[in-house]
């Protein structure tokens, strides 16, 4: 397994991860990456945000984005101001590697990034109706911080995970 920062060349490749995510999310009822999140706004992404590939020797088989500046307007109800942070976007493992702890390797290289950033939590939001996303998240430490909703029609659920210092 290799993670790396995507190149500009590269971004139609997560693109497609995120897609099939979408797809197969989409079979059980979950439309919130339906459809999938714009090539274009991924692209002006790569350069202002930090998006990683995950390969498999050749084979592309998951991405995620992330940042220390907020993505959205989240209340400071939710997540305390102040706290040096590091935002997840978009984590998408490829459908046939599901519960293969794929998922789990990525969320250990987050929290890795972000100790290595100098942020003290992890912070992300998660689609509200799918409970087997949330549990997964839980198992790892992630604490529900409150309700939002995303461009005004994504429900979901904030999470944080305080880190341990390395």
């Amino acid at each position: 397994m290799r993670t790396r920062r995507i190149t500009e060349e590269e971004v139609p490749v997560a693109h497609a991860i995120l897609a099939a995510c979408g797809q197969a999310l989409a079979a059980q009822g979950y439309h919130n990456w339906d459809p999938p999140y714009p090539l274009e706004r991924m692209r002006a992404e790569a350069t202002s945000r930090e998006i990683y590939l995950v390969t498999d020797g050749d084979e592309p088989v998951a991405t995620y984005t992330v940042t220390t500046t907020m993505p959205h307007p989240y209340p400071p109800a939710i997540f305390a101001p102040g706290v040096r942070a590091m935002y997840l976007n978009r984590l998408a493992v490829i459908p046939s590697r599901w519960r293969g702890g794929l998922g789990k390797r990525c969320m250990d290289d987050v929290e890795a990034r972000a100790r290595g950033a100098g942020c003290r939590v992890v912070r992300f939001d998660a689609f509200r109706d799918n409970a087997a996303v949330l549990e997964f998240y839980r198992r790892l430490g992630y604490v529900e911080r409150g309700p939002f909703v995303v461009e005004k029609i994504i429900p979901v659920v904030c999470m944080e995970k305080e880190l341990a210092p390395c």
